[in-house]
């Protein structure tokens, strides 16, 4: 997992990640159902141009929706993202490429108290992207005993951050 930075101030997550695919490999986890249907939940409807809409089920009825609001494939993709009973938050992604692959920026803006739940949730989302774009797929089964470890470690990772803070 080439997580490489995780860190959170005024509500916003950043994540940073380095892939072993190339940034367009990447994009395409953002911009295609089939690839993201394997790591963020059921593709309902997946428009990628600046206006378009993506939806996902996340099973259980819980459905998010975004509205991409730029894109200039595949270095940045901007979105909205509304999720059920939560305010809507805005996310941004930034791909470059490099000699091992692709490194990326996800930005996840305006999560105010939820900041921290969000954490964990997108450190997981991004093992199956990774997974998917190597064309090795995570058995979703896997999703929430990944979660729960990336959670426990996260949770460690910020009291220890409080403490040295």
């Amino acid at each position: 997992m080439p997580l490489t930075s995780v860190s959170t101030a005024d509500g916003s997550l950043l994540i940073s990640w380095a892939f072993s695919a190339p940034a367009q490999a990447v994009w395409a986890g953002f911009t295609d159902a089939a690839l993201l249907s394997q790591w963020l939940g059921r593709s309902l409807e997946c428009e990628a141009r600046t206006g378009g809409t993506i939806v996902v089920d996340h099973s259980g009825g819980y459905l998010s929706r975004s509205v991409i609001t730029d894109m200039d494939e595949p270095r940045r993709l901007a979105t909205s993202w509304e999720f059920p009973e939560e305010p809507e938050s805005r996310i941004s992604i930034r791909l470059g490429d490099t000699e091992a692959g692709a490194v990326m920026d996800f930005v996840h803006y305006g999560l105010g108290t939820l900041v921290d739940s969000y954490g964990p949730g997108w450190i997981t989302h991004l093992v199956y992207l990774e997974a998917a774009v190597a064309g090795a797929a995570i058995p979703a089964a896997q999703f929430w005993p990944l979660h729960s470890t990336f959670e426990t470690l996260y949770t460690a990772s910020v009291a220890a951050d409080a403490v040295t803070g």
